[in-house]
C-alpha cells in the first residue's frame, strides 16, 4: 500500500512538472549533460549529485521532482540499484520536509529506511534512521524521535561512524529541548559540537551553536545565547545556508524581543522572513510571523501583531504543528483581550488550551481512564458479591421456616439478629476495604509520576554510558518495584522492609536533581527491625512532601532527616527536613492539592484502624520548625504507633 501511495506521489508530481515547467532553467535536460551508460550506477550517482547543485541553485523556483531526479529514479529501478533508489526517495524527502509537507515526508524516509534495512547497510540505516526522526520532531512527535535517534546513535556506535554520532546526539539534544530539560539538552548540543569541530563539519557546527543558544536562551541567558546565535551564523554564511540563516534570525529577533530592543528584533525577524519564504520552509515561516506578531504586540501595534500571528496561525494549521498552532491561538487570546474584544480572546484560549491538553496530557488522560476503568470493575464485583450473600441468606431463611413451624418466631428472631450483626460486619468490612482500596490507590497515584522521573534519570545514565551507575540504579527501581508490590498485600511489614523501600525510594528521588538532596534514615538499636511491624508506605506521602515542596529550591543544601525510635510501648517515627517549612509552602500555594489533601485524611484512616485493632493511641502531627525554632525552617512530622510485633499482630488476628 505504501509502495502504490509513493508511486502516486511520485506520479502527480512528474505529470505536473512535465505539464507546468516549460523553461531551460527550472527542467534541466539531464541527457544533455551525461552521456555515460543509463544502465551504470554511476549515472544515478551524477544525476542525483546535479539535482542538488540545481536545486540548491533554485531553491525559489526549483520543483522537489526535477529532470534529474527523474530519470536517476527511472534507471535505479529498471536496474534494481536499490542503494540508489534509497537516496533518491531521501533525497525528496529531505526537500518535502523543509517545506514543512511531512507526510510526504514521512512516508519517503520510511522507504528509504526499509529499503537500507533490506540491505542491512548500517551506515544507510542510522543515517536515514536520524532523517526520519527529524521529520517526527518537526511533528512534535517526541516518542518516536527519541526511539530513532537511539536506535540510529546506537548503531553509528557500533560501525564507528562518527559523522552520524554527532548528528543522533544533536538530534536527542533537540528533544530534550521540546521536553524543556534545557540542562541536558545543552550537554548533548555541546558533545555534538565536539565532534562537529573534530571533522571540521560547518553545518554541523552552525546547527550545534544555534541549538546551544536556544537552550540558553530558555533559561534567561540573553546576552549569551546571542553570542552562540552569531557564531552559528558566521558559520551559516561561510556555507551560504539561506535556511540556516533564517533559523539564526528568528533566534537573534526573539533575544532582542526579550531584552525589549524592539525595533532590532522586528528588523532580524523582518529579513529571517524574507529567508524562510524563499527557502519555503512552512514551520519556520510560521514561527517568524509568531515571534513578529508578538514583538509588534509588546510595542501596542495590535493591528500588526494580529496580522502577523493570523498568518503565523494559518500556516501552522496547514502543517499540523500543534506547538505552534498553540502559541498563535495564546498570543491572539491577549491581543483580542487588550482591545476588549472577549468573545474572540476566549475563543482563541479555548484553541490554545485544548492544544496545549493535546501536547501535554494525553498521556495522563490515557491513564486516568484505564484507573477508573479498573475501579469501576471492582466496585461491580463487590455488589455482585454482596447480592449474592444477601440472597443466600434468604435462601437459608425459607429453608428453616420450612422444616418447623414451632421454632418460626424463634428462628425469625435469630436470623434478624444475625442479618443485624452481619450487615453492621459487612459495613465495618466494607469501610475497611475502602480504606485498603483507597490506601492502595494513594501509592498507585504516586507511580506514574515517580517511574516517569525516574526512568527519564536513569535514561539520561544509559545515554550518558554510564554502565556502572545505570546497572546500581535500574537494580534499586526493580528493588523498589518489588518492595511496592509485595508491600501493597499486607497491612503491616516488617520495619526492615520499610527501611529498605524509604531507602531506594529516596535514592532513586535524588536522580531528579542537578545537585541533590541529602537525607539520612536512623533506627534506634533498641527496635527489632524484623520484629516490628508498621502499615506499608505510612510515610512515604510525607517524604515525598518534603521533597517536592521543602527542599525541592535549595537544592544539595536540602536534608531529610528519618528517625525510628522506641518509647516505652510506643513506636516513634519522625521526618524532618531543613525546607522553606509549611506556611511558606501554603503561602506560595504548594501545599493544599488533592494528592496531598487526600495522603492526611487516609493516614488518619489508617491511624484510626490501628486505635481499633490494638485500643492504643496512634496519631500524627505536623509541626512547622519555625514555630518553635524561629531562626530555623523546615517541617517536622510526628508519628506516635503502638509497637506491634508479628506475635501481637497473629494474636489480634484471631480475635
Amino acid at each position: 500500500m505504501k509502495q502504490i501511495k509513493l508511486n502516486i506521489i511520485v506520479s502527480i508530481v512528474i505529470f505536473c512538472f512535465v505539464n507546468c515547467s516549460n523553461k531551460k532553467k527550472a527542467n534541466p535536460n539531464p541527457t544533455h549533460e551525461i552521456s555515460l551508460s543509463k544502465t551504470d550506477s554511476t549515472v544515478v550517482s551524477n544525476l542525483i549529485k546535479q539535482s542538488n547543485t540545481f536545486y540548491e541553485q533554485n531553491l525559489i523556483s526549483a520543483p522537489v521532482l526535477d529532470d534529474y531526479l527523474i530519470q536517476a529514479q527511472e534507471i535505479a529501478q529498471k536496474n534494481n540499484f536499490l542503494e540508489q533508489q534509497a537516496l533518491i526517495y531521501s533525497t525528496l524527502g529531505v526537500r518535502y520536509r523543509n517545506r514543512s509537507e511531512f507526510n510526504n515526508a514521512l512516508e519517503l524516509h520510511e522507504k528509504a529506511v526499509e529499503i537500507a534495512r533490506s540491505l542491512n547497510n548500517k551506515p544507510l540505516i542510522t543515517k536515514y534512521l536520524n532523517l526520519l526522526a527529524v521529520v517526527y520532531r518537526r511533528m512534535d512527535e517526541n516518542k518516536n524521535a527519541l526511539d530513532l535517534h537511539l536506535e540510529a546513535m546506537n548503531i553509528a556506535e557500533s560501525i564507528h561512524d562518527t559523522f552520524q554520532m554527532a548528528v543522533s546526539i544533536n538530534g536527542l539534544g533537540n528533544v530534550y529541548t521540546n521536553l524543556q530539560r534545557y540542562h541536558v539538552s545543552i550537554e548533548y548540543f555541546k558533545k555534538s559540537l565536539e565532534i562537529s569541530k573534530q571533522q571540521n563539519n560547518k553545518l554541523g557546527l552552525a546547527i550545534n551553536y544555534n541549538n546551544i543558544g536556544e537552550s540558553v536562551k530558555s533559561l534567561g541567558l540573553i546576552d549569551s545565547a546571542l553570542v552562540y546565535f552569531n557564531k552559528s551564523f558566521e558559520y551559516n554564511t561561510q556555507i551560504n545556508s539561506i535556511g540556516g540563516k533564517a533559523i539564526n534570525y528568528n533566534s537573534i529577533g526573539d533575544a532582542y524581543k526579550l531584552k525589549k530592543q524592539f525595533n532590532t528584533a522586528i528588523n532580524y525577524l523582518e529579513q529571517a522572513l524574507v529567508f524562510n519564504k524563499q527557502s519555503r520552509d512552512k514551520i519556520n515561516i510560521s514561527v517568524s510571523y509568531t515571534i513578529l506578531g508578538e514583538t509588534y504586540l509588546l510595542t501596542k501595534d495590535y493591528f500588526k501583531g494580529i496580522k502577523n500571528l493570523e498568518n503565523g496561525l494559518k500556516i501552522a494549521m496547514e502543517v499540523g504543528s500543534k506547538n505552534q498552532i498553540e502559541a498563535c491561538s495564546r498570543l491572539l487570546s491577549g491581543a483580542y483581550e487588550a482591545l476588549n474584544n472577549n468573545k474572540k480572546a476566549l475563543d482563541f484560549l479555548k484553541t490554545a488550551e485544548i492544544y496545549k491538553d493535546s501536547i501535554i496530557n494525553e498521556e495522563n488522560l490515557r491513564h486516568l481512564v484505564a484507573v477508573e476503568a479498573s475501579q469501576n470493575l471492582e466496585q461491580t464485583q463487590n455488589q455482585i458479591q454482596f447480592l449474592n450473600n444477601k440472597t443466600e441468606l434468604q435462601n437459608k431463611l425459607i429453608a428453616v421456616q420450612k422444616k418447623t413451624l414451632l421454632f418460626t418466631f424463634i428462628l425469625a428472631f435469630v436470623l434478624i439478629i444475625v442479618v443485624v450483626l452481619s450487615f453492621r460486619q459487612l459495613k465495618l468490612r466494607s469501610k475497611y476495604n475502602n480504606i485498603l482500596m483507597q490506601q492502595r490507590l494513594l501509592r498507585t497515584q504516586m507511580n506514574p509520576h515517580f517511574i516517569f522521573n525516574a526512568l527519564s534519570a536513569i535514561q539520561v545514565y544509559i545515554l550518558e554510558n554510564d554502565m556502572k551507575k545505570s546497572s546500581q540504579f535500574l537494580s534499586d527501581f526493580a528493588s523498589l518495584m518489588r518492595q511496592v508490590l509485595r508491600s501493597s498485600e499486607y497491612e503491616y511489614v516488617p520495619l526492615k522492609d520499610e527501611n529498605k523501600m524509604l531507602g531506594y525510594y529516596l535514592e532513586l528521588q535524588r536522580l531528579r536533581f542537578v545537585y541533590p538532596f541529602q537525607y539520612n534514615i536512623h533506627i534506634d538499636e533498641n527496635i527489632n527491625e524484623d520484629d516490628v511491624l508498621i502499615p506499608p508506605m505510612l510515610t512515604q506521602p510525607f517524604v515525598e512532601n518534603s521533597i517536592e515542596h521543602g527542599i525541592k529550591s535549595i537544592g544539595d543544601k536540602g536534608i531529610i532527616n528519618i528517625r525510628f525510635f522506641k518509647q516505652n510501648s510506643t513506636l516513634k517515627i519522625e521526618i524532618e527536613d531543613n525546607g522553606i517549612g509549611w506556611k511558606a509552602s501554603q503561602k506560595a500555594g504548594a501545599i493544599g492539592s488533592k494528592h496531598e489533601s487526600m495522603a492526611i485524611k487516609i493516614t488518619n484512616e489508617r491511624l484510626d484502624v490501628i486505635k481499633k485493632m490494638t485500643h492504643k493511641k496512634a496519631h500524627f502531627k505536623i509541626t512547622d520548625i519555625q514555630d518553635i525554632k524561629p531562626s530555623e525552617s523546615g517541617v517536622l512530622v510526628q508519628f506516635e504507633l503502638p509497637i506491634i510485633s508479628i506475635a501481637e499482630k497473629n494474636r489480634l488476628n484471631k480475635k
